[in-house]
């Protein structure tokens, strides 16, 4: 019986030890990035046990704020910082910021919707409510209900310029529509899985959101649309794939950043040394991913189950 008690001390006593050295590396923001970072934390922590990579979204602007604020060691954001972020962010130490990987945007809908295929136009109508039935883009007479994400949103900054606004399609069109506003109809989400379940309980809903989070995590529940730039038939609708962004015929393509204080101990240094390893970008790529350094991107990985 002493035996036994003996061995059980020493037990909780390892255990209490490891758990006591075990250093916590928080990581917060994009809500595109999230599966991602989430399963890169828990391959980083396979090879490196002392450390625990906690993973939180609240959107692009969220992560950079709470790095300000050093409240985590480490912001995720699905577009550039602005300028007054930059600025705010050097006055409280060094800053890095390093692109880790490329993100396609995917426009998605209901699995049951008809409607296949939306070009930059019919999209830029749709969210600004000039388009408001299904069957003037090819679909079912049915009202189209639209969900966007929250002004905290990367994405929605991108989709905001890229597409509401006509940004892609030349400076001329981008001066002719850049005071595009979204719907005031629109339903507002604040994450990618609030997102999905509002689509796949309203059929006549579209909305938008990564690539890898539409591809991988509500893979079941969404479909994502095929998309074309124009609508000139030199210009195919292309489908959100890892492959199509890398070949560059995804139009909706962005990247997707790391940023952190330089200062602040090796763990942050060794996390982002994995981070843009050989070994790191294989598992961006197995995330649903694009990894960042295109010109050896293995297109064969499997994605992430």
């Amino acid at each position: 019986m002493k035996n036994l008690s003996l061995l059980f001390y020493i037990l909780i006593t390892i255990n209490f030890v490891a758990c006591k050295d075990k250093q916590t590396l928080k990581v917060a923001g994009s809500e595109t990035m999230n599966s991602m970072m989430r399963f890169l934390g828990t391959e980083y922590e396979k090879v490196n046990s002392n450390v625990r990579v906690t993973v939180e979204g609240g959107g692009s602007e969220s992560g950079i704020d709470r790095l300000r604020k050093g409240e985590i060691d480490m912001a995720v954001s699905s577009r550039a910082l602005n300028q007054a972020e930059y600025d705010d962010l050097r006055k409280t130490g060094n800053l890095e910021i390093v692109r880790l990987a490329y993100d396609g945007v995917a426009l998605v809908v209901n699995p049951n919707n008809p409607v296949s295929k939306l070009h930059l136009v019919q999209t830029s109508d749709i969210f600004s409510g000039k388009i408001k039935n299904w069957k003037e883009v090819g679909g079912q007479d049915a009202p189209i209900s639209i969900v966007i994400r929250n002004d905290k949103s990367g994405t929605q900054d991108y989709f905001q310029n890229h597409i509401l606004k006509r940004r892609d399609l030349g400076d001329k069109e981008f001066n002719t529509y850049k005071s595009n506003v979204f719907s005031p109809n629109a339903k507002i989400v604040k994450d990618n899985a609030e997102m999905a379940k509002y689509i796949q309980e309203n059929p006549n809903s579209i909305g938008y959101m990564g690539m890898g989070s539409a591809l991988v995590d509500h893979k079941d529940n969404l479909k994502a649309l095929e998309y074309a730039k124009t609508s000139s038939k030199d210009e195919p609708f292309v489908t959100p794939s890892i492959r199509n962004v890398y070949d560059r015929k995804y139009k909706l393509a962005r990247e997707l950043f790391i940023i952190y204080k330089t200062d602040q101990g090796d763990k942050i240094d060794a996390f982002v040394t994995y981070l843009t390893s050989e070994q790191g970008q294989v598992a961006v790529l197995q995330s649903g991913y694009l990894r960042s350094s295109l010109p050896e991107v293995e297109v064969s990985a499997e994605p992430v189950k």
